[in-house]
């Protein structure tokens, strides 16, 4: 990088002592002051730290960032703060981080740095020697993770910190200078805009006590590096507030009585060495993390917090299973100073309970506590109605589970690993894509997930990441697949072209991988996914190789949009041949088979996830009607099959048979399976198993897909051509009244339908650019555009 090719001019890295040395679990402080002359109306400050920062301006918080990227093209935020300046002295503070280990959303290169540039006019901000830093004090740094996959537990002693370090009177004449690291050299070689937005910031209340619990501290409690397996070692059941402790599965829940707000009361003192526990309810799953404010402690209190997504509601006792397969441990400890301590938390996390552990009180405490949420900015407006309130709600639950799991990345869920796993980000983007129509966060991931591969061209099932046993080689054709998925929503070729590179690498392994009988095999240094279940997923599975056949005929119409004949006859010639030897997979009935096994056997299983690839590829056309029968009953009636797609794969199902008219079908699946979700407020993992070795998320939006069926079945509204220029209206006429709004890059397509007496009444309101094939009962096929009304007999 040239110095005046820099967005951050002749700013430099800074940090304290040495940018390699000591990072574990690292805190640092940064200020500095400035003067401005006058009020400013717009103020662009860039920003980026390695691995993280928290930016506040005259005392107040601003911002927090960056998003998760790679070293070699560090990404940097630049934020407007003109808001927060003022004619006179100004100071900006900066808490940064890093964790001096990789994990599920960051590669350690160990290395640590701030980098801040601004010029306003006269006024140039630049982080170099004039900045004072010092690292945090009062940070046990020997803390264990939050999980396997994350950060480490944040545990801090007012005692030995600052307070007021982001105000513009803190005195910081004895911090020190820091040491600095020129632009352009390794790791941080060249720099790249965030290309999404911030993320939102909002200050709520924290929720409602349900619970309360006391007894005597464990013998470690001071020392423990795991605040969540000291409150494990301790009795943590809770005597129940209010009139009801009736369990989040249960919907009387929701309105039952649960006693005292938590955003401020009074704690009793302890007494030496015992604590006091309150179980807070949040109301449903939320993303983010508190700040606590103690009045009169007198010094050494101590306040643990551990956030859980469930409790046992005989008991109320939090959920902790540690050490379950993610090592999950999402806890915070505060150590109070003598006097009033106040200090916001870092790292947030997806929870819905939270137990506030007090502990070695000798005096009354005043807590108060706020909710600090955070997550991707959606716009939401696409919308869904029905007058059957339970799919409504259904909807509603799966619009905010898709909020959670939209951070600076998709991440399959804000509990226990908040990893950006691409098999599950398929699934959101459709979310995204009718909820918002923002398709930002998706072509930020698809070139995430290109930058990081094996030597033979694998993608990582997430990125960035350090889990080398996280390598699926499906996901690698699921990302490919999802480059079309993107030119689908958008129109845009221009990231498929980008990406030339690594799909040939990746085409190349899966070449090298193909056995004599021209199917693709399983290897064994690999993880082969596919799905939650019990597939065959040994030798040659056809759910593998039939997704191989969907890349490349993916493939090879893209590299025909843009003109490259041969690469897309290459696809095509390879797409002939896995059409003839997957044919050879078919049963007498026409179904597909589950693959062939390591000795050169088809083996007799059928699946509904081959059923659905095949019809998709377009494989059989003869004996479609055979396996859409197969699906359809499938979803009559489970028993007798081993493979049951999981409560993430079954959205493939749904989106086949409810495009071929079996709406009506999918809904009767959906109702029993998403309606216990509501009262929890989130969707689950899975259908109610747990997996062996740890618990199921119950705030995951590889589930959420109900979101866009809802929108298609009662809505109408199919998407049929790149950017939504032609969709397909065939509503189903469930109940009373129905409809949807979807955001489309054409503008906001909507529908409208209600039974009027012995008719429905129907309404399509399409922007310009749009052509509808409208498809309604007792009418003739035809083609629409505007704004459009039909009467039809309800008979």
């Amino acid at each position: 990088m040239q110095m005046n090719e820099s967005p951050f001019g002749s700013a430099q890295w800074i940090w304290p002592e040495d940018h390699r040395w000591d990072l574990h679990n690292s805190f640092v402080l940064f200020r500095h002051a400035f003067t401005l002359e006058r009020a400013l109306k717009r103020a662009p400050l860039r920003i980026t730290a390695d691995q993280s920062y928290q930016l506040y301006i005259n005392g107040a918080f601003v911002c927090r960032g960056p998003a998760r990227g790679f070293q070699h093209t560090w990404p940097y935020d630049e934020v407007d703060v003109a808001r927060w300046l003022v004619p006179g002295r100004n100071v900006i503070a900066v808490r940064a981080h890093n964790p001096g280990l990789s994990n599920f959303q960051y590669l350690s290169e160990s290395y640590a740095g701030l980098l801040v540039y601004a010029r306003w006019g006269r006024v140039r901000l630049a982080t170099d020697q004039t900045w004072k830093c010092v690292p945090q004090p009062g940070i046990k740094r020997d803390t264990v993770q939050n999980s396997h996959q994350l950060f480490s537990q944040e545990h801090y002693d007012a005692r030995a910190g600052l307070a007021n370090w982001t105000h513009t009177d803190f005195d910081d004449s004895n911090w020190g200078a820091p040491v600095l690291w020129p632009q352009g050299r390794l790791p941080w070689t060249s720099l790249e805009p965030r290309g999404i937005p911030m993320m939102f910031e909002v200050a709520e209340r924290p929720g409602r006590i349900i619970g309360t619990n006391e007894g005597a501290c464990a013998a470690d409690w001071r020392s423990t590096r795991n605040l969540y397996t000291l409150r494990q070692s301790e009795d943590h059941t809770h005597r129940p507030v209010g009139d009801s402790t009736a369990g989040m599965d249960k919907p009387a829940y929701v309105n039952a009585p649960v006693g005292l707000h938590a955003a401020g009361f009074a704690i009793p003192a302890t007494g030496e060495n015992r604590f006091r526990s309150y179980l807070i309810d949040v109301g449903r799953p939320v993303v983010g993390s508190f700040s606590l404010a103690v009045g009169n402690a007198q010094g050494g209190e101590t306040i643990d917090i551990v956030y859980v997504e469930g409790v046992e509601f005989d008991t109320l006792k939090p959920m902790l299973r540690y050490p379950d397969g993610s090592r999950v441990t999402f806890s915070t400890r505060l150590i109070c100073k003598a006097g009033r301590t106040e200090h916001r938390f870092y790292h947030p996390f997806g929870f819905r309970y939270a137990a506030v552990t007090v502990r070695d009180s000798r005096t009354d405490l005043h807590l108060s506590m706020c909710l600090h949420r955070t997550g991707y900015p959606v716009e939401r407006t696409g919308t869904f109605s029905s007058s059957e309130k339970r799919l409504e709600q259904i909807w509603e639950t799966c619009a905010w589970s898709q909020q959670n799991c939209m951070l600076d990345a998709y991440v399959d869920t804000p509990w226990r690993e908040q990893a950006q796993w691409w098999g599950d980000a398929r699934v959101q983007a459709w979310n995204t894509f009718h909820l918002s129509g923002d398709a930002r966060l998706f072509a930020r991931g698809i070139r995430q997930i290109g930058a990081q591969t094996t030597a033979d061209g694998v993608t990582y099932g997430h990125a960035p990441t350090m889990a080398h046993n996280c390598v699926l080689p499906d996901f690698t054709l699921i990302w490919i697949i999802t480059l079309w998925d993107y030119y689908w929503q958008t129109g845009d070729l221009a990231l498929f072209r980008s990406q030339r590179a690594t799909i040939e690498n990746a085409l190349t392994y899966f070449e090298q991988h193909t056995g004599k009988h021209g199917l693709v095999e399983y290897d064994d240094r690999y993880w082969l996914f596919l799905d939650w279940t019990t597939l065959f997923k040994e030798g040659a599975p056809s759910v593998y190789n039939l997704w191989l056949l969907i890349a490349l005929d993916k493939l090879a119409e893209m590299h025909r949009l843009t003109r490259d004949a041969k690469a897309a006859a290459r696809c095509q010639r390879w797409a002939a041949r896995l059409r003839t030897a997957l044919k050879k997979l078919l049963d007498r009935r026409g179904l597909m088979r589950d693959g062939i096994d390591w000795q050169g056997r088809i083996v007799k299983s059928t699946s509904p996830h081959a059923q659905v690839l095949a019809i998709t590829a377009g494989l059989a056309p003869k004996s479609e009607p055979d396996m859409e029968q197969f699906l359809a009953d499938y979803l009559q009636d489970q028993s007798g099959h081993q493979a049951h797609p999981s409560a993430y794969w079954i959205t493939y199902v749904y989106s086949l048979l409810a495009e071929r008219g079996h709406g009506s079908a999918v809904l009767a699946h959906i109702r029993p399976r998403w309606e216990p979700m509501i009262a929890y407020g989130s969707t689950y993992e899975t259908f109610g198993a747990e997996h062996e070795g740890f618990m199921s998320s119950r705030s995951h939006a590889w589930s959420a897909h109900p979101l866009f069926h809802l929108m298609q079945i009662i809505g109408g509204v199919r998407q049929t051509a790149p950017a939504w220029k032609r969709v397909s209206f065939a509503p189903v006429f469930e109940g009373e009244h129905g409809g949807a709004t979807i955001p489309t890059p054409q503008g906001l397509v909507s529908s409208a339908w209600r039974k009027v007496g012995d008719r429905f009444e129907v309404e399509l309101n399409l922007p310009q650019g749009v052509t509808a094939e409208v498809r309604l009962p007792g009418l003739k096929a035809q083609r629409a555009t505007g704004r459009k009304r039909w009467t039809l007999p309800a008979g």
